[in-house]
């Protein structure tokens, strides 16, 4: 059996996502489980681009989950969505 790649994360800490929660998500080996962690290769980025789109629906804090940027992060989406990413 191949081994499978991490599932890349990417947490927005730019201005508007870091006081919005962002910051708090950087936080996440204190809240996310270490068996979906060891599965994840998790990274602060200067900014994901998603708040200066005039159409999104979503806002701060993003976070990217493979190749899907979400909004409105808060820890337990935040959880959700990576142990989804790493059972897919």
């Amino acid at each position: 059996m191949a081994k499978r790649e991490k599932v890349a994360v990417k947490i927005c800490v730019g201005t508007a996502c870091f006081v919005q929660g962002g910051a708090d998500l950087l936080l996440y080996d204190e809240f996310l489980d270490p068996i979906v962690l060891a599965h994840c290769e998790i990274e602060g980025v200067s900014c994901l681009g998603k708040c200066k789109e005039a159409d999104s629906k979503e806002s701060a804090p993003f976070v990217q989950v493979g190749d899907i940027i979400h909004g409105d992060m808060t820890e337990e989406k935040f959880c959700r969505l990576v142990t989804e990413a790493v059972h897919a």
